[in-house]
C-alpha cells in the first residue's frame, strides 16, 4: 500500500546502512503502521505520495498517538523501541532527501532507557540434556540434533542457521562461513560435537557421491547453494520450524520453559566466558560490532566476577 514511498527508503537502508533483509522487513512493517496511523488521523491521504510526506513535519501528536495505539495492543517495550527506531530512521531519510526541513522534538532525541531483557540461562548440564533429546535413529532426529549442536556450538543467530548451505562448510579446513547481520561474513571453527552431528545428519540425508564431493571441497554452483538443513525434502527449513523444534525438546525437560534458539546462542556465550574465554573473542564469534552488545548477552553473575577477580589478580588475596 505504501510501496511507492517506502521502496526508495528501504533501498537507501540496504545500500547505505547494509541492513539485513530481516531488519528491512521489520522497518517496512513499522513505518507502514506509522503511515497507516497518519492516514487515520487525516494528516495524509491514500495513495500516499512523496509530496504528502512533507505534511509529517512538526506532527508531535502523531508519534504520541501512534505509540499509544501500540501500547493498547500490549506491545512490549522492546517492540516499541524498534518502532521508534524505524520511524526515527524514516524521518532522518526524509531530512536527507529534503522532503522535510525539521523533525518533531520527540523524535530528535535518543532512544532513552530501553529495558534490557536478557534470555534465560541454562546450566551446562541442562544444555547437554537438551541437546540429547532428539532421536538419532531418524533423519529428522539427526537433523534436529545437528541444528541444536550448531546453534550452541557456534553461537549462531536463528537466521544465520537457516541460511547455511552445503557450500558454507569447508570440511578440509574445519571452518564454516556464516552470513550475519548487514551481510557481514564471519568464519567460525567447526569441530567437536557440532561437526560430528552435521556429518551424521548429512551421511543419512545426502547422496554418497554428493557427500564425497562435499568432503573434498568440490561442490560448486547450484549444489553449493543447497540448504544445509531441510524442512521438507529439497526445501530450506523455516525459522518457525526451528523455533518449534527447540521448544518441543525443551518442553520434554522438567521445569524448562521459554527456551528458544536464541537461548542456546546466549548459553554459547556465557558458557565460553565462564570457561575462561576473553570477551573480545566471544564478540568476534557472535559477530557483534560493538562490545557493549556482547556485554549484554554475556553478563556474568556477581559471584562469578568476584571469583574470577580473586583467581586472576596477583594482589586480590593479599592482606598487606
Amino acid at each position: 500500500m505504501f510501496e511507492k514511498v517506502l521502496n526508495p527508503y528501504l533501498e537507501h537502508l540496504k545500500i547505505e546502512k547494509g541492513m539485513s533483509d530481516l531488519t528491512l522487513e521489520a522497518y517496512a512493517r513499522d513505518v507502514s503502521g506509522f503511515l497507516e496511523t497518519a492516514c487515520a488521523f487525516g494528516i495524509i491521504i491514500k495513495p500516499v505520495t512523496q509530496e504528502q510526506l512533507s505534511k509529517l513535519e512538526d506532527q508531535r501528536g502523531l508519534l504520541r498517538g501512534h505509540l499509544a495505539l501500540l501500547r493498547k495492543l500490549d506491545r512490549k517495550r522492546s517492540t516499541l523501541d524498534r518502532h521508534l527506531a524505524a520511524i526515527r530512521s524514516f524521518y532522518k531519510y526524509l531530512l536527507v532527501t529534503h522532503v522535510l526541513q525539521n523533525v518533531p522534538d520527540n523524535l530528535a532525541t535518543g532512544r532513552g532507557g530501553r529495558e534490557k531483557n536478557l534470555p534465560r540461562d541454562l546450566t551446562v548440564e541442562l544444555t547437554e540434556e537438551l541437546l540429547a533429546q532428539p532421536d538419532p535413529s531418524t533423519l529428522r532426529g539427526q537433523r534436529d540434533r545437528a541444528m541444536l549442536e550448531v546453534i550452541y556450538g557456534l553461537g549462531l543467530r536463528l537466521a544465520e542457521l537457516v541460511a547455511l548451505n552445503l557450500g558454507s562448510i569447508e570440511w578440509q579446513s574445519g571452518r564454516v562461513r556464516v552470513l550475519g547481520k548487514g551481510n557481514r561474513e564471519r568464519i567460525l571453527p567447526l569441530a567437536g560435537c557440532a561437526k560430528n552431528a552435521i556429518v551424521q545428519y548429512l551421511e543419512m540425508r545426502v547422496h554418497p557421491d554428493l557427500w564425497k564431493r562435499c568432503l573434498e571441497g568440490k561442490i560448486t554452483g547450484e549444489e553449493a547453494l543447497l540448504p544445509l538443513f531441510e524442512g521438507r525434502p529439497g526445501s530450506r527449513i523455516s525459522r518457525r520450524t526451528v523455533q518449534s523444534r527447540v521448544a518441543l525438546y525443551a518442553g520434554e525437560l522438567a521445569g524448562v520453559k521459554g527456551v528458544s534458539p536464541h537461548t542456546l546462542r546466549h548459553c554459547f556465550a556465557t558458557h565460553l566466558l565462564e570457561g575462561g574465554a576473553g570477551i573480545r573473542v566471544v564478540q568476534e564469534l557472535l559477530g557483534h560490532q560493538n562490545l557493549s552488545t556482547t556485554q549484554i548477552y554475556t553478563h556474568l553473575s556477581r559471584g562469578r566476577l568476584k571469583e574470577s577477580f580473586q583467581n586472576a589478580h596477583p594482589r586480590a588475596r593479599k592482606t598487606k
